[in-house]
């Protein structure tokens, strides 16, 4: 295996907070899109959820000083490049599918790490028990289940290995072929009676990214984390490079040098 490869295969197995905070600017982005849209004049207490290295968490802390902030992230490695952050907040290793609050909040704050939670309509329900009366849950989440770099990433499983037979187990491309998010409509079935407000959302942004392997540098640090942790040494230096080779062929660089990247996301804010 390369230096190259076998770099690359590090990077996809374990949560790279340098390799994270690559896109800052353009993961900030969706972050304050969402702020723009909660209404809460002095919250006590808010929890950033999946803060990761605190690209939230900073603009959390600016907006609201005088709040009680705790950053929670499943990561320590994350957590480790968040608390050299010069704001003031706590911090707190925790897998979000166990997370009790000690105390309620007035903000849930979770940024792009909700889809990697299964089981929405139970999962989204408990969140809501952690509010005080008037508090708010606003996320947002990746929508790429339909994207073409998922779907390319599907095919690759399919048929990245020796003479073209799947990569991985049966469970693991099942697993990747699955659907977390729900409809915008479902979303609404299952708040709305649970709410007092609920503003529901969707969008989608033509990202312009830049490097050699763009669009493979975005997504190793996220959704094929639970790939390369499916697949067994040997497999992932075949998915690497037989994924690697067809987002490139599908996503080119411009004559500008840079390269397109469409991305939906969906956004929900919601207050008790």
């Amino acid at each position: 295996m390369s230096v190259k490869l076998e770099t690359a295969r590090k990077a996809c197995t374990h949560w790279d907070a340098k390799a994270y905070q690559q896109f800052s600017r353009h993961r900030q982005r969706p972050v304050n899109e969402l702020l723009d849209r909660v209404d809460i004049k002095n919250p006590k207490r808010i929890y950033d959820l999946g803060c990761g290295t605190g690209i939230a968490t900073q603009v959390l802390a600016k907006r609201w000083p005088r709040a009680q902030l705790m950053g929670i992230d499943s990561s320590e490695q994350m957590l480790q490049q968040a608390r050299c952050l010069p704001i003031k907040a706590l911090w707190k290793q925790c897998d979000l599918q166990n997370w009790q609050p000690e105390h309620p909040a007035d903000l849930l704050f979770a940024a792009a790490v909700l889809h990697f939670i299964d089981d929405h309509p139970q999962l989204l329900p408990r969140l809501l028990k952690h509010l005080n009366p008037g508090g708010c849950l606003a996320a947002h989440m990746p929508d790429w289940r339909d994207a073409l770099w998922y779907q390319l990433m599907l095919d690759t499983l399919d048929s990245g290995g020796h003479d073209g037979q799947p990569l991985g187990t049966p469970q693991l491309r099942e697993s990747m072929a699955r659907r977390p998010l729900l409809s915008l409509e479902d979303y609404y079935r299952l708040l709305a009676p649970r709410c007092t407000t609920l503003d529901i959302w969707e969008t989608e942004q033509l990202q312009i990214v830049d490097g050699k392997s763009p669009i493979y540098d975005w997504v190793k640090v996220s959704a094929l984390r639970a790939v390369m942790q499916g697949l067994k040494d040997d497999e992932q230096a075949r998915f690497i490079y037989h994924f690697m080779m067809r987002v490139h062929a599908h996503y080119p660089q411009e004559g500008d040098g840079h390269t397109l990247f469409p991305f939906k996301r969906v956004f929900m804010v919601v207050t008790v």
